[in-house]
């Protein structure tokens, strides 16, 4: 009996553990996949000196050089639904929607910052629809 009791009490510690090892699992997948997105832009603004504009973001990802479609825009994966590039000139950013679990249907982003002739990537989640914190890699938060 005592036995049961403690393999019950270390299963409730060891579940809630998993499940976030899981749902970061789920994130990495999307970051993972917004690679080709982040060199594509970076080549481009290399060879033009300014990032792709149009407020279309099909439109953006052909002038990338990416193939991409209106329903999962540059990729998608097991537990990411769709990437894309957002060419806003205040705040451009590669932006990533999740499906599954906890993360459905939540979004992080890539925000591009320009500086002395390349690109830095800032990663974060809108507070409205954004991935929940404790779910985002150190490098997010």
């Amino acid at each position: 009996m005592i036995v049961l009791a403690v393999v019950g009490m270390l299963a409730a510690l060891a579940i809630p553990g998993y499940r976030n090892y899981v749902t970061r699992a789920r994130i990495s997948e999307g970051l993972g996949l917004a690679q080709p997105v982040k060199y594509a832009v970076a080549e481009y603004y290399s060879a033009h000196g300014r990032l792709p504009d149009s407020s279309n973001w099909l439109t953006v990802l052909g002038m990338l050089g990416i193939d991409a479609s209106s329903q999962y825009g540059a990729a998608e994966g097991e537990y990411t639904r769709r990437i894309w590039f957002y060419s806003n000139a205040d705040a451009p950013a590669i932006k990533i929607r999740y499906r599954g679990g906890a993360i459905d249907d939540r979004l992080v982003f890539l925000e591009a910052r320009l500086n002395a002739g390349g690109i830095r990537w800032t990663c974060s989640a809108p507070s409205s629809e954004g991935v929940p914190e404790r779910y985002l890699p150190a490098s997010c938060r």
